[in-house]
């Protein structure tokens, strides 16, 4: 799978669980989401993002 997008939180709750395929997946499969700096794919804000690795 590699990284999934990345997505500041408020996108993350609001976006990535009920939109993105690979979030879902990666939720289901009991992963734990990672955090890093970088950009939100959604908003473009510049912040922590979170991401999960495959």
């Amino acid at each position: 799978m590699g990284q999934t997008t990345t997505y500041c939180s408020d996108c993350y709750n609001k976006v990535a669980r009920a939109q993105d395929a690979q979030i879902k997946a990666a939720e289901s499969d009991g992963k734990v989401p990672m955090t890093k700096e970088g950009t939100c794919c959604s908003c473009r804000k510049a912040t922590i993002v979170i991401y999960f690795e495959g």
